[in-house]
């Protein structure tokens, strides 16, 4: 399941970059990590590898990832692994004009079961998983722009 979003952020890049690359910072606009352990530090970033703990709806997951790419304030990719899914997401940052474009691809493996139950309801999961996304990234817009209205971010299918 792929799954993208371009938002335009009236920001500069090194404080977007801040708000994904700092995982502190991270945490306060994605609603649903709960906590999180860099378990082995890299120079230059790649390699990093950490554990995030993932609650939504009363249960939790714990996820292993690592980081996959790192361009100081422009790109930050990781590889994330739980039980029951496979995840990998790019966030790539421009400067564009007066704003800053973060684009966010996102690429989602369900394992077994949820891989069979995404073939009868992987449009349902694809709406939530939209829908919190759009949620999160409003509050990133806030925090980047230090402003109360939210924006919406488009979603890509």
């Amino acid at each position: 399941m792929q799954i993208g979003f371009t938002l335009d952020i009236y920001s500069d890049l090194e404080t977007v970059f801040s708000w994904i690359a700092n995982p502190d910072k991270a945490m306060v606009w994605m609603t649903s990590v709960a906590g999180g352990q860099i378990i082995d530090l890299r120079p230059g970033m790649v390699g990093i590898t950490f554990r995030d703990r993932v609650e939504e709806g009363g249960g939790g997951i714990e996820m292993h990832g690592s980081i996959t790419a790192f361009e100081p304030n422009h790109r930050i990719s990781f590889h994330l692994e739980s039980r029951v899914n496979r995840l990998d997401v790019d966030y790539r940052i421009d400067e564009v004009g007066d704003f800053v474009r973060l684009t966010v691809t996102s690429n989602i493996h369900w394992k077994f079961p949820v891989n069979v139950i995404s073939l009868f309801a992987g449009s349902t999961m694809k709406k939530k998983i939209i829908a919190q996304s759009n949620e999160e990234f409003a509050r990133l817009i806030r925090l980047c722009e230090e402003r109360e209205a939210p924006q919406q971010a488009s979603a890509l299918t």
